[in-house]
């Protein structure tokens, strides 16, 4: 393992920010620490970087099977990309990343340190912008000139901190792609915070949910977004309908006038709209808003009882259902979800929608 952090907690004074954390990363991996603002994320790499420190005695933090805690930033050998770039604005594009080889100690010959400054320009794209400074930069290039000052000192470890929550969004899905090109190619062990969904999904190898200081769900982006492990994990991966229903064994009854009702998750995706209730599996609802722009069309709608649902589908089959504004339609999911409510094992079960009878 390149790092093994295990039962690590962190308190400020009566607030525990961190409860008994546990995590591992492969070397080469690169893994995302997601969740709400306030989950604990920023602290737990702070900790991982040695700029902060866990409660004493509350566990440990070792790199390649050798204990870190004790240890400065400088003694573990991690590399830090801030949200804010933070470069030296007197200095050019070169000197920036040449700042950390040059406080190297034995001190490193001239032509080595500008040998390796041009390998990660090159590396960045940014060979022709060496002598601009970061006032000439984009927020974009910043950023990379930010990268490439974290990888030049050789870290074991890249720490990555919201790198790209201060840039727009066309430039954030860019550097999202350039990001994960470059870790294929350098391979360095990087851990990365982050509170947006899609950039999780599209950069990490693998997923870590954070949810009021504990891990709530640790696997690949495909995992963690096919099998969300509780109502809190669903959620937070962007849109979901709520349906109320109850179980008979394995057939969910759904419907605002079911008595006893637990909830029942649907993604958009997996929800279809019907014009006519064909077998009386389906909830009745109706249009109010379509929102054509995009690879998909999004569908608004409300239930008898007020509630709001959303379903996307392809242009193609809008089209064929020649849907209006006002129209009575009916709903099906495809694919569902129940979380059970209380219990340590927060596991999800996936109910067959053939299985599902309507009582709306």
């Amino acid at each position: 393992m390149s790092i093994e952090i295990t039962n690590i907690s962190k308190t400020f004074g009566r607030y525990c920010v961190l409860k008994e954390i546990n995590l591992h990363l492969v070397t080469g991996e690169l893994v995302a620490l997601l969740g709400p603002s306030g989950c604990g994320k920023t602290t737990l790499l702070r900790i991982v970087a040695g700029l902060d420190r866990s409660d004493p005695g509350s566990g440990t933090i070792r790199f390649y099977d050798k204990d870190v805690v004790g240890q400065s930033p400088r003694e573990r050998r991690v590399g830090f990309v801030f949200q804010h770039y933070t470069l030296f604005r007197h200095m050019t594009v070169f000197e920036n990343i040449a700042f950390g080889l040059r406080m190297r100690r034995p001190r490193l010959r001239e032509a080595v340190i500008r040998e390796k400054v041009y390998e990660l320009l090159q590396l960045i794209q940014m060979e022709p912008l060496a002598r601009r400074h970061p006032y000439q930069l984009s927020g974009g290039q910043s950023q990379r000139v930010a990268l490439a000052r974290a990888l030049a000192v050789e870290p074991r470890i890249l720490l990555l901190d919201e790198p790209f929550g201060a840039l727009d969004a066309k430039v954030r899905q860019q550097l999202r792609q350039w990001l994960r090109h470059l870790h294929d190619e350098i391979r360095v062990t990087s851990l990365l915070v982050t509170h947006d969904q899609e950039e999780a999904l599209e950069v990490a190898d693998r997923i870590v949910v954070l949810n009021e200081g504990r891990v709530e769900q640790m696997g690949t982006p495909t995992e963690v977004f096919n099998n969300p492990v509780s109502e809190f994990v669903m959620r937070f991966f962007g849109h979901v309908n709520l349906f109320h229903g109850r179980l008979e064994g394995e057939r969910p009854i759904i419907g605002h006038d079911v008595k006893d009702p637990i909830p029942i998750w649907v993604r958009p995706h997996e929800l279809e709209i019907e014009t006519s209730a064909n077998d009386g599996l389906s909830a009745q609802a109706m249009v109010v808003h379509v929102f054509e722009a995009g690879a998909l069309i999004r569908v608004e709608l409300r239930g008898r009882a007020g509630q709001i649902w959303f379903a996307d589908m392809t242009h193609e089959n809008y089209h064929a259902l020649s849907l209006n504004l006002g129209q009575h339609v009916h709903v099906r999911p495809r694919q569902y979800r129940v979380f059970p409510k209380t219990g340590p094992e927060k596991t999800s079960s996936r109910v067959s929608p053939m299985a599902a009878e309507a009582v709306c």
